[in-house]
């Protein structure tokens, strides 16, 4: 199945292609501190976030919101789930196995990057990359909290699975 091209290139096709490469470039840039089975694990898990939300909350009965220009999915919206959602999440992970965060610090480090991640959705909002309908953006950073807990969890799950010690969860 080939996904159909934008019925109109416009702002959220632009806002899209531009977050993205600077969001890759970032990841480029900036030092590692993930081995490749954890990125790629914190990787699927969050396009399969992504995915389940858009199958779940954006489309009927709910009708919460939809992405880009429609209710169908288009080759902006695989660009989207694939390239670009997973990137914050990324970098949550990669400077928190750096830091390695405890305690209050980290609940402060978590409501941190929620709070950046609510703030890219609100300018995502304004480009016209997600539309609400009945969503509200403080709805989104409650899910933040929870996603980005979720990711650290499954990256200390990983990173002591790799150990060999057997533990997981949260410091």
């Amino acid at each position: 199945m080939i996904l159909p091209l934008p019925k109109q290139f416009d702002a959220n096709e632009i806002f899209i292609i531009i977050s993205t490469v600077l969001s890759w470039a970032l990841m480029f840039k900036l030092p590692r501190h993930l081995s490749a089975v954890t990125i790629t694990i914190i990787w699927t898990f969050n396009v399969f976030l992504a995915l389940m939300a858009d199958i779940t909350i954006s489309v009927k009965p709910n009708d919460f919101y939809f992405t880009i220009d429609h209710t169908t999915h288009e080759l902006f919206d695989v660009l989207l789930h694939f390239a670009t959602y997973p990137t914050l999440s990324y970098f949550v992970v990669n400077f928190y196995q750096h830091y390695k965060t405890k305690g209050v610090k980290l609940l402060f480090y978590i409501i941190f990057w929620a709070g950046a991640a609510t703030a890219l959705e609100w300018i995502s909002v304004k480009f016209h990359v997600f539309t609400y309908m009945g969503w509200k953006l403080y709805l989104s950073f409650l899910v933040y909290l929870v996603v980005f807990v979720a990711n650290i969890w499954l990256s200390n799950f990983i990173v002591n699975q790799n150990r060999g010690d057997g533990s997981a969860g949260l410091p």
